[in-house]
């Protein structure tokens, strides 16, 4: 009888493993799919009588886009729309998808001052679960970086990476439990400068019920609303 437990019980975890392994693959190829669509347009928006303003957008696939039907639903997009309405914005847009904090270091950053960086960024080191005496040394020499280019930087990250139903549930638990860590180190090194300021989705300045829905089809990057979500949390420090 006891052996006859203990077959249905791995019969039982084994029929588990292998509906989240085809559930799991389905939707990474969905993801695979909705990346191949990003808005990274560099161009000018607002009337031209305004006083002109320097925006550059860095980071992950947030950044970029990845999720939303178009631009103007876009995190980037629809920052870029709401300060053209007071500005002649010109944007610059290097957001890559998949970007870790390091890749941030090392990726394309703004050829002249600007007046506001935007760093979407963190979110893949904690789903990679980066070093972090790793992270923490690329999160210093990107802040000082990057503080020196702009009159205000704003990092936001890391996302909430363990929310999506998508995620094995042993991966959300850990997720949960490292990403305080990850948010803190960027939020203390934040606090070293001036005109930084850090965006914790972990602490969000919105009210996440008051959102519907914020998945993608692939259940893991957002869609519109999940952009605008994304923006709402970017405005309340702009």
């Amino acid at each position: 009888m006891k052996k006859k437990s203990m077959l249905i019980f791995f019969g039982l975890i084994l029929i588990y493993v292998v509906s989240l392994i085809i559930v799991f693959g389905y939707y990474v190829k969905k993801g695979g799919k909705l990346s191949k669509t990003v808005y990274t347009e560099n161009l000018k928006l607002g009337d031209n009588s305004n006083p002109e303003f320097k925006v550059f957008i860095g980071g992950d696939s947030i950044a970029t886009g990845v999720g939303a039907n178009s631009f103007e639903k876009s995190t980037a997009g629809r920052l870029a729309n709401y300060l053209a309405k007071n500005n002649k914005v010109t944007l610059i847009n290097e957001a890559e998808n998949g970007a870790k904090m390091i890749d941030v270091l090392n990726g394309k950053g703004p050829q002249e001052r600007q007046d506001l960086i935007i760093l979407i960024v963190s979110s893949n080191d904690l789903l990679r679960l980066t070093n972090l005496k790793n992270f923490e040394d690329a999160t210093k020499k990107v802040l000082e970086k990057y503080s020196k280019l702009a009159d205000k930087l704003i990092i936001a990250g890391p996302g909430r990476v363990f929310h999506p139903s998508i995620i094995p549930i042993p991966l959300r638990f850990i997720y949960k439990l490292k990403a305080p860590e990850y948010a803190s180190i960027i939020a203390e090194e934040a606090r070293k400068y001036p005109n930084v300021v850090h965006i914790s989705p972990l602490k969000p300045p919105v009210d996440f019920s008051k959102y519907e829905d914020v998945y993608s089809s692939d259940r893991f990057h957002p869609n519109d609303e999940g952009h605008r979500l994304w923006f709402d949390m970017i405005k309340t420090v702009l």
